[in-house]
Protein backbone atom coordinates (compact mmCIF):
# COMPACT_ATOMS: atom_id res chain seq x y z
CA UNK A 1 0.00 0.00 0.00
CA UNK A 2 2.51 2.39 0.81
CA UNK A 3 4.94 1.92 -2.29
CA UNK A 4 1.82 2.34 -4.25
CA UNK A 5 1.30 5.51 -2.74
CA UNK A 6 5.26 6.08 -3.03
CA UNK A 7 4.83 5.92 -6.38
CA UNK A 8 1.87 7.95 -7.31
CA UNK A 9 3.31 10.71 -5.01
CA UNK A 10 6.53 10.36 -7.22
CA UNK A 11 4.18 10.61 -10.47
CA UNK A 12 2.81 13.48 -9.42
CA UNK A 13 6.17 15.58 -8.34
CA UNK A 14 7.73 14.62 -11.09
CA UNK A 15 5.03 15.86 -13.36
CA UNK A 16 4.98 19.21 -11.72
CA UNK A 17 8.67 19.98 -11.82
CA UNK A 18 8.68 19.31 -15.99
CA UNK A 19 5.78 21.06 -16.00
CA UNK A 20 7.47 24.01 -17.98
CA UNK A 21 9.25 21.85 -20.72
CA UNK A 22 6.20 19.83 -20.90
CA UNK A 23 4.54 23.07 -22.10
CA UNK A 24 7.32 24.36 -24.26
CA UNK A 25 6.85 20.74 -26.15
CA UNK A 26 3.34 21.37 -26.17
CA UNK A 27 3.35 24.37 -27.76
CA UNK A 28 5.81 23.41 -29.99
CA UNK A 29 8.57 26.17 -28.83
CA UNK A 30 11.46 26.19 -30.75
CA UNK A 31 13.58 26.80 -28.00
CA UNK A 32 11.79 23.68 -26.05
CA UNK A 33 14.78 21.71 -25.74
CA UNK A 34 16.62 24.50 -23.64
CA UNK A 35 13.55 25.16 -21.46
CA UNK A 36 14.12 21.37 -20.66
CA UNK A 37 17.49 21.65 -19.99
CA UNK A 38 17.07 24.82 -17.67
CA UNK A 39 14.56 22.74 -16.06
CA UNK A 40 16.11 19.99 -15.30
CA UNK A 41 19.47 21.64 -13.83
CA UNK A 42 17.66 24.83 -12.42
CA UNK A 43 14.04 23.99 -11.46
CA UNK A 44 14.84 22.49 -8.39
CA UNK A 45 15.73 26.20 -7.29
CA UNK A 46 12.06 28.43 -7.13
CA UNK A 47 13.85 30.65 -9.35
CA UNK A 48 14.69 28.30 -11.83
CA UNK A 49 11.17 26.96 -12.22
CA UNK A 50 9.70 29.82 -12.33
CA UNK A 51 11.65 31.03 -15.58
CA UNK A 52 11.38 28.06 -17.09
CA UNK A 53 7.85 28.41 -16.95
CA UNK A 54 7.65 32.05 -17.51
CA UNK A 55 9.46 31.18 -20.74
CA UNK A 56 7.70 28.24 -21.66
CA UNK A 57 3.91 30.22 -21.56
CA UNK A 58 5.80 33.04 -23.11
CA UNK A 59 3.87 33.32 -26.59
CA UNK A 60 6.95 34.93 -28.42
CA UNK A 61 8.73 32.89 -30.45
CA UNK A 62 6.03 30.36 -30.94
CA UNK A 63 5.96 29.06 -34.68
CA UNK A 64 2.53 30.04 -35.58
CA UNK A 65 2.27 27.78 -38.55
CA UNK A 66 2.80 24.36 -37.44
CA UNK A 67 0.39 22.42 -38.34
CA UNK A 68 -1.05 21.89 -35.36
CA UNK A 69 -2.27 25.59 -35.33
CA UNK A 70 -3.05 25.50 -38.72
CA UNK A 71 -5.51 22.64 -38.43
CA UNK A 72 -7.08 24.98 -35.95
CA UNK A 73 -7.15 28.22 -38.16
CA UNK A 74 -8.89 26.00 -41.17
CA UNK A 75 -11.34 24.55 -38.54
CA UNK A 76 -12.16 27.65 -37.03
CA UNK A 77 -12.51 29.15 -40.86
CA UNK A 78 -9.91 32.45 -41.16
CA UNK A 79 -7.07 30.38 -41.65
CA UNK A 80 -6.49 31.94 -45.50
CA UNK A 81 -6.37 35.92 -43.87
CA UNK A 82 -3.53 34.61 -40.84
CA UNK A 83 -1.70 33.19 -43.65
CA UNK A 84 -1.70 36.25 -45.54
CA UNK A 85 -1.27 38.33 -42.85
CA UNK A 86 1.74 36.25 -42.00
CA UNK A 87 3.47 35.76 -45.91
CA UNK A 88 2.72 40.05 -46.26
CA UNK A 89 5.11 40.90 -42.93
CA UNK A 90 7.75 38.56 -44.14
Amino acid sequence: MHSILAGLLFAFVATAYFMPAMIAQRKMKQEAARIFVLNLLLGWTVTGWMGAFSWAVSSEDTDSRTAANAARWRKAGDYEKRVERSSCSS
